[in-house]
C-alpha cells in the first residue's frame, strides 16, 4: 500500500463487497482499515467457496467482532468511532438506526466524521430498500440486457462492446462503486481539513456503473438514432481500424490506428500505400488479417513500441493478463499468502505513487483477530474484555483460517 492515507482512521460495517471493496481501496491508500464484523458469522464471504474474495478484499485490514443488535455493542462501536475519520458502511438505509450507525447517531459521537452508505441502488430513490447482489446493480445500470435465448428462456444479452455505442463497456457495478466512494472519501477528508466539516455520502453502485459508461450514455441520449453510425449493420464490431487480430503465433492483438496519421504510419511499414484511402468493410478487415498474421504477437508488439503505432496485446484471463511484461514491470499482482500460510496472489493499488512503492499486503484477518487489541486502546481494561466476551458482546480472536470455523457455525444454530 501507499501511504497518502496514512493517519487516517476508517471504520468499516458492512458483508459482501460493496462495503468492503471501497476500503480495500482506502487501505491501499495506507489508511488504517477496522472491519466490524458479527461475532457470530462475521463476514458472509469467509466461507470456503469465496474465501478468495475476502483474501483479496480485506487485505490490510484489522478485525473486530462487536454484535451490533445489543446496546453493550452498540457503546463500543461508538467508543470506536469516537477515534475514526471516516466510517463506510453498506447497510441499507431502513436497518442503520436500529443497529445505532445512522448518520445522525454517529455524527453525535463524532462532529468531523466522513459517513460513506454505499449499497446497490443508494438510500434514496424507490428501490432503497431493495437488497442486492451485483449483476442487480449492472442490470440497472443497462449493462446487462435482458433478451429471449434459442431455448425460449430469458437470459443475459450481452452485447458485444461497440466504442461508445454500447452500454456494456460499462464497469462492473461493486468495483466501480468502490472506486467512486473512494474518491467522494477523500474529496470530503480534504474538505474537511479545509472547513472542519465532515459529511454525509449516499453512493449507488448502480450509478456508478452508469457514470463509469458515460461515453456510451452521452452518445446514445445525444445523437440523433439517424446518425448513430455505430449502429450500421457493415459496421460490425467496430471499424477495420479499430479492431482484433490474430497474429503468427495465433494470439490476438488490439489494433487500432484510427487516425490518418496512425494508419498512414502503419500503411507504410507494411509496404501497403493501396490501403491508405480505407476504413471500413469485411474485406478490409481480411486483408489486414493477412498482414497481421505475417508476424507473431511480440514481433507485432515490438514495432508498435518502435514506430509508437497503435497496438498491443488482447489478453484472455486473469494468468495471461498477469504474465504480460506490461503488467509486471508495474507490479500489479504481488505474491503471498493468506494468514494461515496458503499461497495468495494479490492484486495491488493500480496506481503508482512516486516514492511510495507498493508494500506487500497484510493478509486478511481471521475473525476476530483484533479485537482485544482495539478494546484495549479505547480503554477497556482486561476485566472489561473479559466480560464483553461472556456476554457476546464481542468475542476473543478466533482463528478461521480464512473462513468461518465451526465453532462460529455451531454457535449460530
Amino acid at each position: 500500500m501507499s501511504h497518502l492515507l496514512a493517519g487516517c482512521r476508517v471504520v468499516e460495517v458492512s458483508a459482501l463487497l460493496n462495503g468492503a471493496s471501497t476500503t480495500m481501496v482506502l487501505a491501499d491508500l495506507g489508511a488504517e482499515v477496522v472491519k466490524v464484523e458479527s461475532p457470530f458469522m462475521g463476514d458472509y464471504i469467509r466461507v470456503p467457496s469465496t474465501r478468495y474474495l475476502h483474501g483479496q478484499v480485506n487485505k490490510n485490514k484489522l478485525s473486530v467482532t462487536i454484535d451490533l443488535r445489543k446496546a453493550e455493542g452498540q457503546a463500543v462501536l461508538r467508543r470506536l468511532v469516537a477515534t475514526a475519520d471516516v466510517f463506510v458502511t453498506n447497510v441499507l438505509a431502513r436497518s442503520t438506526e436500529r443497529l445505532g450507525i445512522s448518520y445522525d447517531q454517529l455524527r453525535a459521537v463524532k462532529a468531523d466524521l466522513v459517513y460513506c452508505q454505499v449499497t446497490g441502488f443508494g438510500a434514496v430513490g424507490p428501490l432503497a430498500n431493495v437488497p442486492t447482489h451485483g449483476q442487480m446493480m449492472d442490470a440497472l445500470a443497462g449493462t446487462l440486457p435482458g433478451e429471449i435465448g434459442p431455448d425460449g428462456l430469458p437470459t443475459a444479452k450481452r452485447p458485444p462492446v461497440i466504442r461508445t455505442g454500447s452500454l456494456s463497456i460499462a464497469g462492473e457495478a461493486t468495483s466501480a462503486g468502490a472506486v467512486q466512494a473512494a474518491l467522494h472519501i477523500a474529496a470530503a477528508l480534504v474538505q474537511r481539513g479545509r472547513t472542519g466539516e465532515g459529511c454525509y455520502l449516499d453512493v449507488a453502485a448502480s450509478d456508478a456503473a452508469v457514470a463509469s459508461g458515460w461515453a456510451a450514455a452521452s452518445a446514445q441520449l445525444n445523437v440523433p438514432p439517424a446518425e448513430q453510425w455505430w449502429t450500421a449493420p457493415d459496421a460490425g464490431l467496430g471499424s477495420a481500424r479499430y479492431q482484433h487480430y490474430q497474429t503468427k503465433d495465433e494470439r490476438f492483438v488490439m489494433f487500432c490506428p484510427e487516425e490518418a496519421k496512425f494508419w498512414a504510419r502503419f500503411c507504410e511499414l507494411v509496404s501497403r500505400p493501396d490501403l491508405l484511402d480505407r476504413h471500413f468493410g469485411v474485406e478490409l478487415r481480411a486483408e489486414i488479417q493477412q498482414i497481421i498474421a505475417t508476424r507473431t504477437r511480440q514481433e507485432w508488439l515490438e514495432l508498435a513500441a518502435a514506430h509508437l503505432l497503435p497496438l498491443g496485446p488482447a489478453n484472455d484471463g486473469a494468468e495471461e493478463v498477469r504474465n504480460d511484461p506490461q503488467i509486471q514491470s508495474r507490479s500489479l499482482f504481488l505474491d503471498g499468502a493468506t494468514e494461515d500460510g496458503r499461497p495468495f496472489v494479490y492484486l495491488a493499488d493500480p496506481v503508482l505513487v512516486a516514492g511510495q512503492p507498493y508494500e506487500p499486503p497484510r493478509p486478511a484477518p481471521a475473525l476476530g483477530e483484533h479485537t482485544d487489541d482495539v478494546l484495549r486502546e479505547l480503554g477497556y481494561s482486561d476485566q472489561d474484555i473479559e466480560g464483553l466476551a461472556r456476554a457476546e458482546v464481542t468475542r476473543a480472536a478466533v482463528k478461521t483460517s480464512g473462513y468461518i470455523s465451526e465453532q462460529v457455525h455451531s454457535s449460530r444454530a
